[in-house]
């Protein structure tokens, strides 16, 4: 189970409860390295799927021309592993997560929950 899964009661719930739908938008793109392995971590996915999953997961609207640059830069970074698979129709590129990615992933979003939990405790009663 990913993080989208596991701490949607500290993120997302405090998100939506708190933040705009813009603010919220704004946060996922800032993360969205993190958001993109998190959603790989599940199961190998096409581009496609991934901004289709994004958007109801999260809410955010995330474009191709967002999408594509960003896993060419995850695969060059080997934080993701890129495929060819043509099943009986036009070939599409499947990434997985690989090992440092799934560690990246980890330490990521440890980062975010301190911030939160920081960002929580500072604001007093």
């Amino acid at each position: 189970m990913g993080f989208i899964s596991r701490y949607e009661n500290i993120v997302f719930r405090y998100i939506g409860a708190i933040l705009s739908k813009v603010v919220t938008e704004r946060m996922v793109k800032s993360f969205l390295d993190l958001f993109v392995l998190d959603l790989l971590d599940d199961s190998p996915k096409h581009g496609y799927e991934i901004m289709r999953e994004l958007k109801a997961r999260t809410g955010a609207r995330i474009g191709a021309g967002t999408l594509y640059p960003l896993l060419y830069e995850l695969e060059e970074r080997k934080l993701v592993a890129g495929e060819w698979n043509s099943p009986n129709r036009r070939s599409r590129r499947v990434y997985k997560i690989t090992e440092p990615g799934a560690k990246y992933k980890r330490n990521g979003f440890k980062g975010i929950d301190l911030l939160i939990r920081t960002s929580n405790s500072d604001s007093g009663p």
